[in-house]
C-alpha cells in the first residue's frame, strides 16, 4: 500500500483568509513574507479571526533550546508500563505528532510554525501527514481495514509516560461541529486494565497505525520553509515534524491557537517538558466539553 498519498505539501497563499480556506480544505497552508514575530502573530490571529479563543507562542525551536529540553526529559523515569519519554534529537527525523498531544483535550486545534531562519545547510525539512486521508486509505484496503475500524471505535491511552490524562479516547473522532481529530504520537498505548489478550491485540493495532503514519512520513514529499514563512496547520487533523538539522542558528517558532471549535481551551500555561494539567483546569473539563457528549462523537 502506498501510504505517501496521505502526505501534504502545503500551498502558498496570499492572505490569512485564503490560508484559512486552504487549511479547511487540505489541512495546511503557507503564508510568506512575514518578516518578524509580530507579523507572524498578526497573521495567525487574522487567520483565526472572530473564532479566536486563545493564541500565543508556545516555544522557540532552536538547537540549543531543544537539546536542553531533551536533556531534562531524558532524566525522567519510565512509567510502570515501561514507557519512557524522549524528545527527538535535533539531528534526527521527528516522529509524526500533533502538537500538545500530552495535554489531551487541552491541546491546540491550530498550529502555526514561523520560520525565522532556516538551516543554512538545507536540513530541517518539514513534513505533514493527513491523518483523515490516511485512515480513508486504510479503510479501503482489506489488509488495513481493521486498523481503521480500531482507530475510530476503540478508546486508548493517549497520555505520556508518568503524566496521565483524565480520560481515554480513540485515535480518531468526529465532533458535532464537523471537525475531525486524528492523533498519533510515540506513546499511544492500549487502555490499561483489559484482559491480556485484548490488550495485546490493541497494542498490535496501535503498532500498525504507527507504522502507517511513519511510512506516510518517509514515503511522501517533504518541504522547506523559507525565512518569513508561516506554516498554518489543522493540528487536529494533521501530524507534523521535521527532518534532522545541524545549524545552531536555525529558528522556528511554535505558536498554538485555539478556536471556538476547540474541544477545551486551557486557562493556564502548558509546559511540554512536564505536561502536568493543573487540577483547576481539569475541574472545568466537563463544562468546556459539554457540547461533545460521548454519544455525539462519532465515526464516519
Amino acid at each position: 500500500m502506498d501510504f505517501s498519498a496521505a502526505s501534504v505539501v502545503p500551498r502558498r497563499v496570499g492572505t490569512p483568509a485564503e490560508a484559512r480556506a486552504e487549511v479547511a480544505a487540505r489541512g495546511a497552508a503557507i503564508l510568506s513574507g512575514l518578516a518578524d514575530q509580530e507579523a507572524a502573530f498578526a497573521a495567525g490571529r487574522a487567520f483565526l479571526g472572530p473564532d479566536l479563543r486563545r493564541f500565543g507562542l508556545q516555544f522557540e525551536a532552536t538547537k540549543d533550546k531543544q537539546e536542553a529540553e531533551a536533556a531534562q526529559v531524558a532524566g525522567q523515569p519510565a512509567d510502570e508500563r515501561g514507557r519512557k519519554r524522549r524528545f527527538t534529537a535535533t539531528q534526527e527525523r521527528m516522529v509524526p505528532h500533533n502538537d500538545g498531544f500530552g495535554f489531551g483535550d487541552f491541546g491546540p486545534d491550530y498550529l502555526f510554525l514561523w520560520c525565522g531562519r532556516p538551516d543554512a545547510a538545507g536540513g530541517g525539512a518539514s513534513f505533514l501527514v493527513d491523518g483523515l486521508a490516511l485512515l480513508a486509505h486504510l479503510a479501503a484496503d482489506p489488509d488495513y481495514a481493521d486498523v481503521a475500524r480500531f482507530a475510530w471505535d476503540t478508546d486508548i491511552d493517549q497520555s505520556e509516560p508518568n503524566f496521565p490524562l483524565a480520560a481515554h479516547a480513540p485515535i480518531a473522532r468526529r465532533f458535532p461541529n464537523g471537525r475531525v481529530q486524528v492523533r498519533h504520537h510515540p506513546f499511544q498505548a492500549p487502555a490499561p486494565g483489559q484482559a491480556p489478550a485484548v490488550e495485546a491485540a490493541s497494542a498490535a493495532l496501535i503498532k500498525r497505525w504507527s507504522e502507517a503514519v511513519r511510512a506516510a512520513r518517509d514515503g511522501g514529499p517533504m518541504f522547506h520553509a523559507a525565512a518569513g514563512d508561516l506554516i498554518c496547520v489543522d493540528n487536529y487533523r494533521l501530524t507534523h515534524g521535521r527532518d534532522g538539522y545541524s545549524d545552531p542558528d536555525r529558528v522556528m517558532l511554535s505558536i498554538w491557537g485555539w478556536s471556538t471549535a476547540a474541544v477545551t481551551v486551557p486557562d493556564g500555561p502548558l509546559d511540554i517538558v512536564r505536561p502536568v494539567i493543573p487540577a483547576a483546569m481539569l475541574s472545568d473539563v466537563t463544562v468546556a466539553t459539554s457540547t461533545y457528549h460521548a454519544a455525539e462523537i462519532t465515526q464516519p
